[in-house]
């Protein structure tokens, strides 16, 4: 038997000001003088985003909806060179359990990622393949924080065909692999 789901990516237009993909630029940032202050800011948009998360599927469950996507700018700037030292994870704690209790009382809520165009495991440039393993980490920690076992929860596209499909899906099974003999966690 065929179970059919629908669902959409992250945003409603139905519920208002539930967006969960606000975020900020890294100009606006650094314009903050105090870095402390800066990090705040950006963990009151993290929180923000999760707690419309919450909303979004609570409202999904009334209207009985059972997909849905999270958005991959829950955590502005997460991936950024000049944040590196920033636990984004540890300001979660409440938004995430809050999450975990919603989805682990309605088992049949199904939620996972979809990683943004340019996050691209067949990337033939360095900086690009590690950029997404970091977005896939990070997507991976969150559905963890979810209390969601990761397996089969993004759902990814190989990327652009560079002009050459056959070299992309080279380039990818290249790039799979040298992800798992660096043991980089995907």
């Amino acid at each position: 038997m065929t179970v059919v789901r629908l669902g959409y990516v992250a945003m409603s237009v139905h519920l208002k000001h539930a967006s969960p993909s606000k975020t900020m630029a890294f100009a606006q940032f650094s314009k903050i003088a105090n870095r402390n202050a800066a990090i705040r800011k950006l963990e009151r948009i993290t929180q923000s985003n999760l707690a419309n998360c919450l909303r979004l599927l609570r409202s999904n469950l009334e209207n009985e909806i059972h997909f849905f996507r999270f958005s991959s700018k829950l955590i502005p700037l997460a991936n950024h060179p000049e944040l590196q030292d920033w636990d984004f994870f540890a300001p979660l704690t409440e938004e995430l359990a809050a999450i975990k209790q919603f989805l682990a009382e309605h088992k049949e809520m199904r939620v996972d990622f979809h990683p943004d165009h340019f996050v691209l495991l067949n990337s033939p440039k360095a900086d690009i393949l590690n950029q997404t393993i970091q977005t896939l980490n990070i997507q991976r920690h969150l559905l963890k924080g979810f209390g969601l076992d990761p397996t089969h929860r993004c759902v990814l596209h190989v990327g652009g065909g560079y002009q050459n499909k056959e070299k992309a899906l080279e380039q990818f099974i290249h790039n799979w692999g040298l992800t798992l003999s660096l043991n980089k966690t995907l």
